[in-house]
């Protein structure tokens, strides 16, 4: 007989979803197990959100240092050691990894079982390498995404040989690749490909649809574009990746362009971690690319069983799954709260930023005012020399309450914030305007486009 150990609430994956579920049900008094088959953390903690942001933050440094050096403000040749930015890359990874593992976790009185988790069925959860748990009340699924290798031919050769390479190994190189091929102009491709740019390499990104971010709003992916080729970055839009050289790096492009690089990067996507979790053996509904179907209360096809973050599909960001978790570990212990995703901002950490909320309209819509305006001309912009970029906010033309907001530059992910708070509570432009801000700060732009949008603003000509 197999001895099971028994909690109220038993959570598969320790990433922001996972610990937010397991620390709303433990703190609303209940025991919770914790499982972990990879690195306790997730995604966002060890490939995503803390070392790529510390990356992006030296790599935008290092560019800053060569261009102040160039203009004689600072003296000294500026090298960056690579081998030391990855050390302390994983340092900084580590110091979050151990807050929770050591401190949160344990604050909390949450169990946390290391292994890779099978699903035996509703209640019981296989632990490789510890046996089996049981939970009284319900389970709640938080195993993430992995990076999606595309079937090109010969990528898997360059992958064995270390030419072709994840995002995972890209936040682990040790020398500046000379030339890097990036396939995927999503946000991935776009964050990587301004990291490796800033510390020197030259980049090329092949992207298979007509623009870059194109799940973003087009005025943004239009100045990305340029901004981005501005820098140096060679852009191949509406192109795919035919095939790769095995044993030379090169890849041959559907524009007839070849492209021959010290290293291939691929970024096309990611898609959700289920494999080997036994969500079909128990019933559990998928949904076209894999992801687990929830309800408004992260409720899967089987009631005791709840799905938080990646695992269910677009979109993959920290920010949806923290909130996914916190409501499945109130509903897995009793409670009924729903989560409508309706407003979901979506940011870019590039250098420069980009961000956007809510309805994209094009100038001219009719059922919308649209007003674009340069964030060069904000004070922070231009001390921060971080000229090159656009506001644009979108107002219902019959309420002018404002409905959209998209930017690109310096701050945008933190501006952004601003507007989603200002569409929730349906702030009319009017309202907005009168708003007081502390100057000069980023968040002004805001304003500024909402000025601008009633007809008026104190930065640009009269025209």
């Amino acid at each position: 007989m197999v001895v099971e150990k028994e909690y109220d609430v038993i959570v598969v994956g320790t990433g922001m979803g996972g610990a937010a579920a397991a620390m709303t049900a433990a703190a609303r008094g209940y025991s919770v197990a914790i499982i972990e088959g990879g690195k306790i953390g997730g995604t966002c903690v060890n490939s995503g959100c803390v070392p790529t942001k510390y990356l992006l933050r030296l790599s935008e440094m290092h560019r800053d240092l060569l261009k102040l050096t160039g203009k004689g403000v600072f003296k000294g040749s500026i090298e960056a050691d690579l081998k030391r930015i990855m050390s302390e890359k994983d340092s900084i990874t580590w110091q979050v990894i151990t807050w929770y593992k050591d401190v949160v976790f344990p604050s909390y009185g949450i169990e946390l079982v290391e292994g890779y988790a099978h699903l035996i069925d509703t209640r019981r959860v296989k632990v490789d390498g510890y046996g089996n748990l049981r939970a009284r009340l319900g389970i709640v699924l938080a195993t993430g995404s992995r990076e999606v290798v595309p079937d090109i031919p010969g990528l898997a050769e360059e992958a064995s040989r270390g030419c072709a390479i994840t995002s995972n190994e890209a936040l682990s190189l040790e020398e500046t690749p000379g030339h890097l091929l990036v396939i995927g102009g999503g946000p991935i491709g776009v964050e990587l490909s301004t990291v490796w740019e800033g510390f020197g390499s030259k980049v090329t990104i092949v992207e298979m649809k007509e623009r870059l971010l194109p799940s973003m709003d087009p005025d943004v992916s239009k100045a990305m574009e340029n901004i981005l080729r501005e820098n140096g970055i060679e852009i191949h839009t509406s192109t795919t990746v035919l095939k790769v050289d095995p044993g030379k790096c090169e890849a041959k492009l559907s524009n007839g362009k070849s492209v021959e690089a010290d290293r291939i990067l691929i970024a096309v996507g990611r898609k959700p971690n289920t494999q080997g979790l036994g969500v079909e053996r128990i019933g559990i509904e998928l949904g076209e690319r894999g992801e687990i179907i929830v309800d408004d209360r992260m409720q899967t096809s089987q009631p005791r069983i709840y799905a938080v973050g990646d695992v269910t599909g677009e979109p993959m960001i920290a920010g949806k799954a923290k909130l996914q978790g916190i409501v499945a570990g109130e509903n897995v212990t009793g409670g009924n709260r729903r989560l409508k995703l309706d407003l979901v901002p979506q940011t870019v950490f590039s250098d420069p930023e980009a961000a956007g909320v809510g309805v994209s309209a094009q100038k001219g819509d009719p059922g919308y005012i649209v007003k674009r305006f340069p964030v060069g001309v904000n004070y922070r912009s231009i001390v921060n020399e971080r000229l090159r970029g656009i506001a644009k906010i979108v107002a219902d033309k019959n309420t002018a309450r404002i409905v959209g907001f998209h930017m690109v530059g310096l701050y945008a992910s933190e501006v952004v914030n601003t507007a989603v708070l200002a569409i929730r509570s349906g702030l009319p432009l009017e309202e907005a305007a009168e708003i007081l801000f502390t100057h000069p700060v980023m968040s002004e732009v805001f304003l500024d486009a909402a000025h601008l949008a009633m007809g008026y603003n104190v930065y640009l000509p009269r025209r």
